[in-house]
């Protein structure tokens, strides 16, 4: 026990309360329930109000409230700073769903309340009879009205408040220190001389304001005089990570913005040392919209060079789910708006602190963006293994590099105390426990002194307050032995550290930044990240159709606002709590309204263009009575595919067909890349035949046994497929003894985060949907064969059709569930009898290897993983995927293949994954490695399959808009320029191979041709000859194109 600490303690809990003083309640308050609809000017005349008495209470879900009353400043508070402080009863700082409150002082929206802000300056200076009225826009979140309106006015004592911090902010310092510290034992003897000259006999008298400067001056004579330096420098920014949408819709977002830069810019107005940074252009967008007067204040902050605008990203999205391009947009959009409609200066940094892993493939994508810097504290979640590395290099699939800083703030524990895991934060706090314990917690102390930290509460919790500002100041005087902090801007600390680091070593991280937490995120409401999908290939084809209208018709003006509005409605629903699954129920049906509006956009758009395409060339759109097929291609590889119509085309012995579900399907062959074929009749390549040559189905054991060109299968009595004998390589495909797409349940009741997490021990309780209902041979022709199998687990209804096809050796399972359980997590297993001890995984522009076993604990936390399209597993000579057009759960064990078709939490959105899904996963077999057996290839014809129209007509079609040597070469994007001046193709190499290509283009025979950054500046221009050129690729590397006619 330290008698003196004791004291000083005292001495502070009797100092703060007298920081206020004639704090009385307001007169009468009113109430009037209100909802979204504000402005920033308010008359309170148009409102109905109901007197509203002290002890009631208020509050509800998702409430909005309106309260009122008038202020006449008394006597007593001449010329002394008066606050307005508000108590909800609300204490819970970290409780997002607390009031959050809009302030209007005589009409105007002045200022903002939250947990974490309960005071608002009324007037600086008092002048005795002066009158206000104060309207509050409340908003409330939790159930049931809990939430009282004690307001109260009074004085703010501005001395006493400077005096509490003087002596608080070194006293926490010295605290933190061991007991026989000569920094903590001389600190407090100064401290408590200076606490010996306060007299509290009669506070607020003339005599206690006396003593209290007394003791101020004393401290700075002496405890604050002459400093010495710290050498470390914890670079501090001010922030406030507003999540755009989770445990409230997404127009509570736009309030939340309003009301959080409000506060910022209140505080900016006290504190001209002050700096903050807000990423997500999203959320700027909200507040132009919702509060335009606001706007133009943060654009002045930004001009003076007291706001940053980094992050470059439209907003934080999800970086496993989302696609290269999607990727790639959101800085596109991010930076344009950052840059134009704020005037910001160019961006350097991607700030993603919350996000819930980081793909491979974005240093590349960075680097083609302008981006040298990149931040993240997210790995501080990690849940087995420490992330070794706090300052380091970054390299990803292609090689690229990157500067890599993550966040280390924590509290601070003293020699001897355990600390309490690793686990950083970016909602920081200003004061010495957390700015001692973030350069406690760095781990790269012989490479920089220098350190970052962000304060500043989120979610509307309005960032940094008064409180943190004071101690900052304080801080920034050397207390104690705690760094001293720095108010700077993020890019500035990436360009200091950058400057220290010098030649000095840092270490490498290649690969993805895996976080060993939310594996359930790739799963989690499988509906919205089918919408995403689909969404994402929708965007690129109602792009790249429009451009090919504008070529083969000479006319049609480029869709350029509502691509660009389909594209924002996309990364707007890809922030990192929609897209993995994890925000409340409302949100999901914001979502679908917008993904719908989106689908609706682009099919317009691609009609509209293929219509213009098919006039030109002499044919017009024909149900009734068709004479051709015209068979759109919108991959960047000639392919053959299966197309769906409704009626029969007259005549026409071009294409396989076979009557279908009340429609027809067909097999188009070699349909040109990136164009379109008419089919007509007359062109000899019918086929004949079944694709099953053998069929038995044996009624009494419930099996089914066929043949076909490629294999021999048997479904046994649970729908599994117990054989798969694949004939052209001799050999079978499944582990003796076990059946492929067995379909398997486990009980999922993660200890926290259960929309997020998977625990490792998932497979501790689980059931086999072995329970059939019916199967049969629904289908045999001769474009494929076609068996359904309907199973009934618990609640729950599950049917497939296992497709087998003539061109192709992919397996479909076409699948439609009405899922009715909760906390159970769906898998489709296959277990395969290749012997390998890594697997590919699709990503971004590439793909990633991960070992299938479990060595070590980095290996061991992998028990789930992310992919896009296809996993793939491969021994010398042969191998296999499996393919799906929307999932993105794997997990992969010696060779068993295993892909999460749903996950079905309770919290925050109790219905999770209830009801309907429908979509399509594939097996296939291939010869070789995932590059021999075109892997990459089936999952592109998989996700985005030909789409056909009937029409009628005697024109002749047949275009390719580029076609590519290798096939090893993917051209992912086509679509005007942002300058309207060309066009742009993006590309990448998706084997991890050199490769020297050429690629023609047509219709470009005099075009002049630029490579690219991602951002469209035109880096050198590419040699061409009649609309010829040839490129070079590295691994994994990602060229643009830039086409001017």
């Amino acid at each position: 026990m330290n008698p003196i600490r004791n004291r000083l303690m005292a001495a502070l809990q009797a100092l703060k309360p007298l920081c206020y003083s004639n704090l009385k309640p307001a007169d009468e308050v009113w109430i009037s329930p209100g909802g979204y609809e504000w402005k920033e000017e308010f008359d309170s005349s148009i409102l109905n109000w109901e007197s509203f008495g002290r002890d009631e209470t208020w509050g509800g879900s998702d409430r909005h409230y309106w309260f009122k009353t008038c202020i006449t400043v008394p006597a007593d508070l001449k010329g002394k700073q008066v606050r307005a402080v508000l108590n909800t009863g609300a204490t819970d700082i970290w409780n997002t769903d607390n009031p959050q409150i809009m302030v209007f002082l005589d009409g105007k929206h002045s200022a903002t309340m939250d947990m974490n802000h309960q005071d608002f300056i009324l007037t600086e200076r008092a002048n005795p009879g002066e009158t206000h009225e104060l309207a509050f826009y409340a908003y409330s979140n939790s159930p049931g009205s809990t939430n009282f309106f004690h307001l109260d006015i009074g004085a703010y004592e501005e001395e006493v408040a400077k005096l509490y911090y003087d002596l608080a902010v070194p006293f926490e310092a010295a605290d933190l220190l061991e007991e026989d510290d000569l920094e903590q034992i001389d600190g407090f003897k100064v401290l408590a001389e200076a606490v010996n000259r306060i007299d509290f006999t009669r506070p607020h008298s003339g005599q206690f304001f006396s003593s209290v400067r007394e003791a101020d001056e004393f401290l700075m004579k002496t405890y604050y005089k002459d400093r010495s330096d710290n050498p470390v420098t914890v670079h501090s920014i001010g922030h406030t990570h507003i999540d755009v949408a989770w445990k409230w819709p997404l127009k509570q977002t736009r309030q939340k913005a309003v009301r959080s830069f409000r506060t910022v810019l209140n505080l900016m107005e006290r504190y001209p040392e002050y700096k903050f940074m807000s990423s997500q252009p999203q959320l700027y967008e909200f507040v132009k919209e919702e509060a335009p007067q606001l706007f133009e204040e943060i654009k002045e902050k930004i001009k003076q060079g007291r706001w940053e605008t980094e992050g470059a990203m439209w907003l934080e999205p999800d970086c496993n789910l989302a696609s290269g391009e999607s990727l790639v947009r959101h800085i596109l959009y991010g930076r344009r708006f950052f840059e134009k409609e704020l005037s910001g200066p160019v961006n350097e940094v991607l700030w993603l602190p919350d996000v819930f892993g980081y793909s491979a493939a974005i240093p590349q994508i960075m680097k083609q963006s302008g981006l040298s810097y990149f931040m993240t504290t997210k790995l501080g979640w990690n849940e087995y293994n420490q992330f070794p590395y706090d300052t380091f290099i970054w390299r990803g699939i292609d090689g690229s590099e990157v500067l890599t800083y993550l966040i280390s703030t924590k509290d601070y524990y003293k020699n001897g105390q355990p600390s309490k895991g690793y686990s950083t934060t970016y909602n920081g706090r200003q004061d010495p426990k957390q700015i001692m314990g973030t350069w406690q917690r760095f781990q790269n102390k012989d490479v920089s002194k220098e350190v970052l930290t962000c304060y500043g509460y989120g979610d509307g919790g309005g960032g940094p307050t008064e409180e943190m500002l004071e101690q900052s100041r304080r801080m920034e005087l050397n207390v104690a032995r705690c760094p001293k902090t720095k108010q700077t801007f993020v890019k500035d600390f990436f360009h200091k550290l950058e400057e220290e680091l010098d030649e000095k070593r840092l270490p490498v991280w290649a690969g993805e930044l895996y976080l060993e937490f939310h594996r359930g995120t790739y799963t989690s409401m499988a509906k919205n990240k089918k919408y995403n999908r689909s969404c994402e290939f929708l965007n690129g084809d109602a792009e790249f159709y429009s451009v090919l209208e504008s070529l083969l018709t000479k006319g049609g003006e480029y869709p350029k606002s509502r691509l660009e509005e389909n594209w924002k409605l996309l990364l707007l629903n890809q922030f990192h709590d929609i897209l993995p699954g994890s925000s409340i129920k409302e949100v999901y049906e914001d979502s679908e309204i917008q993904y719908e509006k989106i689908i609706e956009s682009d099919l317009s758009m691609i009609n509209k263009s293929h219509d213009s395409i098919l006039k030109a060339a002499g044919f017009d759109r024909e149900k009734k009575n068709p004479s051709a097929l015209a068979v759109w291609n919108s991959l960047s590889f000639k392919r053959t595919g299966i197309v769906e119509f409704e009626t029969p085309v007259k005549d026409l012995s071009a294409l396989t067909q076979q009557t279908w579900n009340g429609g027809m399907i067909a097999l188009a062959e070699a349909v040109p890349s990136k164009g379109v074929m008419v089919i007509r009749q007359g062109t000899d390549l019918e086929k004949t035949g079944s694709v099953f040559h053998s069929v038995e189905c044996d009624e009494r054991q419930a099996v089914i046994k066929a043949v076909s060109s490629y294999y021999e299968v048997e479904f046994d009595k649970a729908g599994n497929l117990s054989k798969i004998y694949d004939k052209t390589e001799k050999r079978s495909l499944l582990k003796e003894g076990t059946a492929g797409n067995e379909l398997v349940v486990f009980e999922d009741r993660p200890l926290e985060f259960d929309a997020w997490n998977i625990d490792s021990t998932f497979e501790e309780k689980k059931w086999h949907v072995d329970e059939v209902t019916e199967m049969k041979l629904l289908e045999n022709g001769p474009v494929r064969a076609v068996v359904l199998v309907k199973r009934k687990f618990m609640d729950s209804l599950i049917e497939q059709q296992i497709c087998f096809y003539s061109h192709t050796k992919r397996i479909d399972f076409k699948t439609r569930i009405d899922w009715k359980e909760h906390q159970m997590l769906l898998k489709a297993a296959f277990p395969l009898d290749i012997l390998c001890n890594e697997a590919n995984y699709d990503i971004q522009f590439g793909n990633v290897s991960r070992p299938t076993h479990r060595n070590t604990t980095w290996d061991q936390a992998r028990f789930e993983v992310c992919a896009h399209k296809w996993a793939d597993v491969s021994e010398a000579g042969y191998g296999a995927a499996v393919l799906n057009d929307c999932k993105y759960g794997y997990d992969v064990h010696d060779s068993i293949i295993r892909l999460t078709l749903l996950k079905s939490g309770i919290f925050p959105n109790p219905d999770a994954d209830q009801g309907e899904h429908i979509f399509t996963y594939s097996l296939l077999p291939h010869k070789g490695d995932f590059r021999t057996g075109r892997v990459v290839q089936e999952a592109y014809d998989l996700n985005c399959p030909l789409v056909s129209s009937e029409v009628k007509g005697d024109g002749v079609l047949s275009c390719s808009f580029l076609e590519i040597e290798n096939e090893n070469i993917l051209a992912d994007t086509v679509k005007l320029s942002e300058d309207g001046d060309g066009l742009i193709v993006r590309f990448y190499e998706s084997y991890g191979m050199r490769t020297n290509t050429r690629i023609a283009f047509s219709m470009t025979e005099n075009a002049r041709f630029t490579e690219c950054t991602c951002m469209e500046e035109e880096k050198e221009q590419v040699p061409a000859e009649n609309g010829r050129i040839a490129l070079t690729f590295k691994p994994y590397e990602i060229k643009t194109i830039k086409i001017q006619l």
